[in-house]
């Protein structure tokens, strides 16, 4: 059955079944619907839940005290199962200040299984279970109430299947002997910095390998501003300066507002605002002998053919594996460990003995 929850009460009446659930050590599966296309932070806007043969569909914008739920996801004999959990996990962070712990995330499993990085729900369904979902709400905008019977039923599905897929997945992981590996790779959903956003870490988004000093240090200093305002603002960082707009800024110097105003940097209505702000940041930027960003030379064609050796082996031990070959490493890691003879996602973990030795290997020989 599927259930709306969107009264105190009738959350209220689930604490047994709550319960119940934390004193067996069952499991739960989760997903969340939310909107971010306006806001800096995802608005967390619904969150199902998957009990046994149950789903229950909570709407959190209609519930003041989820005390309740919060409790159930910080429970650690509650195993959590997702699909795709890391947007999960950062808005569930972001929104009820908690962070679902143990998880499962079943399209981890998945790429551990040899099947797409990027498998989707409704397509891993479909592959394992043989069931076709609708897809036809996946665009839907779920700050609207009420909530129609096609949104409750889409949202039901995306957590009626999870406990089943868990069973197949967990069987093939521990039969293949990657458990162990899955579960040093799903440490990092815990990693809450991940989820805060530090203004102070916003240029590490941009590149600025091709900036000299003083431009490397403006756009640094524009991006933690940009980042600090979209964030007390709650509003998307675009909405203050557009990418393309900060490398502008950061490329010309414009030393006063009128000038930043006269390149169009802003809208019309923030400019009056903003411009007189960027040009003091610029102004006022002190710069330093270090590089933020170092200039990356194109490879020749000897190191061309190198890396090509490099990704001929990956792809040999992915199969050999049955791993996703982007899960055990993408190309910019392997061009990384190439340049530089160091990884720490290649040289350490499961990914050491697997990839990371054998490609660094290849590259000392060359």
């Amino acid at each position: 059955m599927n259930y709306l929850i969107d009264e105190q009460s009738a959350l209220d009446a689930l604490q047994p079944l709550f319960t119940e659930l934390r004193a067996e050590g069952g499991m739960l599966a989760v997903d969340t619907e939310f909107l971010r296309e306006k806001t800096y932070h995802a608005k967390l806007c619904l969150v199902q839940l998957g009990i046994g043969e149950d789903q229950y569909c909570i709407d959190v914008l209609a519930i003041a005290d989820l005390s309740l739920l919060e409790e159930l996801f910080i429970d650690t004999a509650v195993v959590k199962l997702f699909h795709a959990a890391r947007q999960d996990m950062e808005v569930i962070w972001q929104s009820l200040k908690v962070l679902p712990k143990p998880v499962f995330d079943t399209q981890l499993a998945a790429a551990f299984c040899g099947m797409d990085l990027q498998l989707g729900h409704t397509a891993l369904v479909a592959e394992k279970l043989g069931v076709e979902l609708s897809k036809s709400q996946a665009r839907t905008d779920w700050t609207r109430r009420p909530l129609t019977s096609k949104q409750l039923e889409y949202a039901a599905e995306d957590v009626a299947h999870l406990v089943r897929l868990h069973a197949l997945l967990k069987e093939a992981l521990d039969e293949a002997g990657k458990f162990a590996w899955f579960e040093e790779e799903i440490e990092d959903l815990y990693e809450v910095e991940k989820y805060d956003a530090d203004p102070a870490k916003a240029y590490q988004r941009l590149s600025g390998g091709n900036l000299n000093l003083q431009q490397q240090y403006v756009l640094q200093a524009l991006a933690e501003w940009r980042e600090s305002m979209a964030k007390d603002r709650d509003i998307p960082r675009s909405w203050v300066v557009r990418d393309d707009k900060l490398y502008e800024l950061a490329t010309k110097l414009p030393t006063s507002a009128d000038e930043i105003i006269e390149l169009g940097i802003f809208g019309r209505r923030s400019a009056p605002r903003f411009a007189p702000q960027a040009a003091r940041i610029i102004g006022d930027t002190q710069v330093e002998n270090t590089a933020l960003w170092r200039k990356v030379d194109p490879l020749d064609k000897q190191q061309k053919g190198v890396v090509s050796v490099m990704m001929n082996e990956l792809k040999e031990q992915a199969q050999q594996q049955e791993i996703a070959q982007g899960l055990l490493a993408t190309r910019r890691d392997v061009e990384s460990l190439f340049r530089h003879g160091r990884s720490d996602k290649l040289l350490s973990g499961w990914r050491e003995n697997v990839i990371g030795n054998k490609l660094l290997n290849i590259a000392q020989r060359a």
